[in-house]
């Protein structure tokens, strides 16, 4: 089965910092934990109430949820949770970045980042730009490679 893969929460959280609000269906929360396990909020209030509420851990982004969000409130706790395809269509809009995965060619399974800058003479891949750390660093699918480029962009060219 095919399944969505969605931005992790650190990249989440930048993409709230540089302006993403899209609506998404999908959005991070706040964890709540008793004992390193996840608790319905019943539970919680449980424990609150048999003045037990120092045993209740808080996680900031700790859980995927299912409900949507999109980031138009700065303070609040949730952060939209686009999928990789979703950040990098933002990315390609708003800032002129395209994101791909770029195969090392030789039949293994391992990926680079591939960056690309719109100019206005054409789209330039902005490989020099990147540290070394990045130039080098394999990936073993394609996502890995995706969220990583997302995340260097936020980090470095925004």
């Amino acid at each position: 089965m095919i399944t969505e893969d969605y931005v992790s929460f650190e990249t989440a959280k930048l993409l709230k910092e540089k302006g993403f609000k899209e609506w998404c269906l999908k959005c991070y929360g706040i964890a709540v934990l008793h004992n390193g396990q996840d608790i319905s909020f019943d539970e919680e209030l449980d424990l609150k109430d048999d003045g037990r509420e120092n045993e209740i851990e808080y996680i900031e982004g700790g859980r995927l949820y299912d409900f949507g969000c999109n980031n138009r409130d700065k303070d609040a706790n949730v952060w939209a949770a686009p999928t990789l395809w979703v950040a990098m269509k933002w990315l390609m809009k708003n800032y002129d970045i395209y994101i791909t995965a770029v195969p090392n060619g030789i039949g293994e399974n391992v990926f680079y980042m591939g960056i690309y800058k719109k100019y206005d003479y054409g789209w330039t891949y902005i490989s020099d730009c990147l540290d070394e750390k990045y130039k080098e660093a394999e990936f073993y699918t394609p996502e890995e490679a995706c969220e990583s480029a997302i995340k260097y962009c936020l980090e470095n060219l925004i």
